[in-house]
């Protein structure tokens, strides 16, 4: 079953196919599970990465993340 909102699996998922671009900084890890097993499969991959990524620095700033940023 899916897990998590519709629009932030889409966005995850978009995210991940960012990872195909030579300047991508997972280019080098989208490429190596694409070549070993396909490119949808390579950008779920690194959805899931940026997802890790995203839960740690947020948890790491706590209340902090949701408050709103000075000046905007």
């Amino acid at each position: 079953p899916h897990q998590g909102p519709p629009t932030l699996r889409w966005a995850l998922f978009e995210a991940g196919h960012q990872g195909s671009r030579a300047s991508s900084p997972d280019h080098l890890y989208y490429t190596d599970v694409a070549a070993r097993i396909d490119a949808n499969r390579a950008a779920l991959s690194v959805a899931r990465k940026l997802a890790r990524r995203s839960h740690h620095i947020l948890r790491r700033l706590g209340d902090q993340a949701c408050a709103p940023v000075p000046g905007w």
